[in-house]
């Protein structure tokens, strides 16, 4: 026990140290900064190309991109996470291509595949000055952890080859002698900039006085994201290649050989999980830290060109399916994964651009708004692109000012397709209004093209249509009244069909005379209201009660509808308690109502055919058909009836009769003489004996 203690204090103050001392450790990732307002970077150009596989120094935007980021290895040590110290050999590994930084047969400063990156050619050296006679040498081949000298934004290192000597420098000429020296710059083109000028970091004999540089430490969030682009980009750019096989050779076994559909699934869900939004349950300040990282993430990708990467897939797939190279997979295992990643890449692209102005602008020309709506015409992939565009819609106002008629047509040839789709219709509202301003001339196109010749209603706002119904039949609690006191009754499903995108939601129950009005299509709160929608009705809906609006479960059911074809569904009411109950299939669930409102008297609430109870009613309980006046006719109707809109006769709530109750009233014998009383005993006895005889 004190051995395992000593080897927790000694941990314990490693990581102290490493926090208090901000020094730089083996394996994390940082920026190299030269002047100050430059760091070694990759063009935005970069390739494995000859000519095109250089380093470079760059200052602006890339000082916050990830192809600035590096991280340090450590080539000769056991402490892999060790302090990097003066002349330890190390490996600069950059960290969206995951290639290291190198040399190659002709001298100069080349990116190296890890297959091909040996330490001989890989491995540098961190010195404090170039003179060699005021080095003092320190052993280090000790198993130690290191001692911290090289501190971010505080030490100046120079970067010095190991094998060759050369030192981390920067391309440079000189002009005549008469003449100042000049830069050799490497030039590259930036959108909205031109061309741009930018030193290439080179290996030198002797090198430059100004050669020293600065670490700075990358925040955690972005060296994750790093490393994520770097795997993207190597799946996707496989994957990419593949689809063009598939097109030269017209074979589909080559790109499952180049790839696996299966990792491409999963790469794909985590990226989706990786860009969703925070949940709205968290408190301001947490929800805030998670969308700017969210955004970061997202500006990260646009950045290193992963943005593009999905835009390329997406149009390489369509191709591809629309030529009908991909029929021979329809029904196999490999058909299946190809549709999900088909769905998976919209999903991702609106997952990359959702409320991020700048990757959303993108879209905001004709080129790539004629993409966007070429997509939308396609089979199959009409829903997902309407996410895509909805975000270019909602975050990208400018996007409206390309929008053109042949645009909006193709929004309203979709609502034909799938009828009045939420997606679409938020669409169609995006269209409207654009930074608080009215759209007029979207507005104008929408009502020319939608509105004529089409019962098609344009909603701002889906609401749920409820129809509910009742029996002729009233039960209640009255003072002194003889009636009875408990009833029950069954419901059963013969026939369930779902007519729209929501699935049909089935409740029954009781309903209070006072105070419940149902409303069966844009009642209060912009929705249908039914029987437990508020608090004078009380509702079962096979899993959960309903009452005021809430819910809770009593009988667990993991697919919808709750209430299917042939379930029977009993209802018992004892007014005595009073207490509700429901049965399913003949047996009671384990909730229940009790301690409700009996003023007035309650109704029934039925969803289907009304007859012959399947399951006989609780002990002490009578069918309430048995409460049918005498020659009064069972009818089932409508809580709320528009009328015969066709024929201009419109009609309101039924009004509900009122029922006669019997309330026995006992004769008053206060007032009765004695003698009568006494005749009436006289009466009694003679009888009984007669009977006994």
């Amino acid at each position: 026990m004190p051995a395992m203690l000593v080897v927790v204090v000694v941990v314990m103050v490693v990581m102290y140290s490493r926090i208090s001392t901000a020094c730089v450790f083996g394996g994390e990732v940082l920026r190299f900064f030269h002047g100050g307002d430059e760091c070694l970077s990759i063009p935005s150009t970069w390739s494995d190309q000859p000519g095109q596989n250089i380093v470079v120094y760059e200052g602006g935007s890339v000082t916050s991109q990830a192809r600035s980021l590096w991280r340090l290895e450590l080539a000769r040590t056991k402490w892999a996470g060790g302090y990097i110290n003066w002349f330890h050999p190390m490996r600069i590994r950059h960290i969206t291509t995951g290639r290291y930084l190198g040399i190659n047969d002709q001298n100069e400063l080349v990116l190296s595949h890890r297959d091909e990156a040996t330490l001989a050619a890989t491995s540098f050296y961190l010195r404090e000055e170039k003179d060699d006679n005021k080095v003092i040498l320190e052993d280090k081949d000790l198993e130690v952890i290191g001692v911290p000298l090289i501190k971010y934004g505080d030490s100046t290192v120079i970067v010095q080859h190991v094998e060759t000597g050369l030192w981390l420098s920067y391309k440079v000429h000189y002009a005549p002698w008469y003449a100042r020296y000049s830069w050799e710059a490497f030039e590259i083109k930036k959108k909205g900039v031109g061309k741009v000028e930018i030193k290439q970091a080179t290996l030198q004999e002797e090198g430059k006085m100004d050669d020293g540089l600065i670490f700075y430490r990358s925040q955690e969030e972005e060296s994750r994201t790093g490393r994520v682009i770097r795997k993207c980009s190597h799946l996707f750019n496989t994957f990419i290649k593949g689809l063009d096989s598939i097109q030269t050779s017209r074979r589909i076994s080559i790109l499952l050989k180049m790839v696996s559909l299966k990792e491409m699934i999963h790469c794909l869900e985590d990226l989706i999980n990786y860009f969703a939004y925070p949940a709205d349950d968290l408190e301001h300040n947490e929800r805030q830290v998670a969308l700017r990282a969210l955004r970061n993430r997202q500006d990260l990708f646009q950045e290193e060109g992963i943005l593009n990467l999905i835009l390329d897939a997406i149009d390489k797939i369509t191709v591809i399916t629309g030529q009908g190279f991909m029929v021979a997979l329809a029904g196999e295992e490999a058909g299946m994964d190809w549709d999900v990643i088909s769905g998976y890449l919209y999903q991702l692209l609106a997952a990359v651009i959702k409320g991020n102005h700048t990757n959303c602008s993108q879209f905001a020309n004709s080129h790539r708004l004629n993409w966007l709506f070429s997509r939308l015409g396609s089979a199959g992939e009409g829903t997902g692109m309407l996410d895509v565009l909805h975000c270019v819609l909602i975050d990208s106002p400018e996007a409206l000012n390309v929008m053109k008629e042949e645009h909006i047509k193709v929004i309203i040839a979709l609502l034909e397709k799938y009828g009045r789709d939420p997606k679409v219709l938020d669409v169609l509202c995006s269209l409207c209004v654009g930074n608080g301003t009215a759209v007029r001339s979207s507005q104008n196109n929408i009502c020319d093209y939608l509105l004529p010749g089409r019962n098609l209603l344009l909603q701002t706002q889906l609401v749920d249509h409820v129809s509910s119904a009742r029996p002729n039949i009233f039960v209640g609690q009255v003072e002194g009244s003889a009636i009875y006191q408990r009833w029950y009754y069954e419901v059963t499903l013969d026939h369930i069909e779902q007519s729209s995108h929501l699935a049909p939601h089935l409740r029954i129950g009781w309903a209070n005379t006072k105070g419940y009005v149902s409303y069966p299509g844009g009642g209060e709160k912009w929705g249908g209201n039914g029987v437990g929608d508020d608090l004078y009705s009380y509702g079962f809906d096979g899993s959960f009660l309903w009452t005021g609006g809430r819910y809770t479960l009593v009988n667990p059911i993991d697919s919808v509808p709750f209430i299917k074809k042939g379930d029977v569904i009993g209802c018992a009411l004892d007014l005595t308690v009073p207490i509700i109950t429901f049965y399913v299939n003949g047996r009671q669930v384990n909730g229940a109502f009790t301690g409700f409102n009996l003023d007035g008297i309650a109704r029934f609430l039925l969803g289907g055919e009304h007859g012959r109870l399947k399951y006989p009613p609780p002990d002490g309980h009578s069918p309430v058909s048995e409460c049918l006046l005498p020659f009064q006719t069972l009818a089932i109707d409508p809580c709320f009836y528009f009328g015969e809109q066709h024929k201009g006769t419109l009609a309101g709530p039924l009004p509900i009769q009122d029922d006669l109750v019997f309330v026995p009233k006992p004769v008053d014998t206060t007032s009765v003489s004695t003698d009568l009383q006494f005749v009436h005993q006289s009466l009694f006895v003679s009888h009984s004996s007669l009977v006994t005889q």
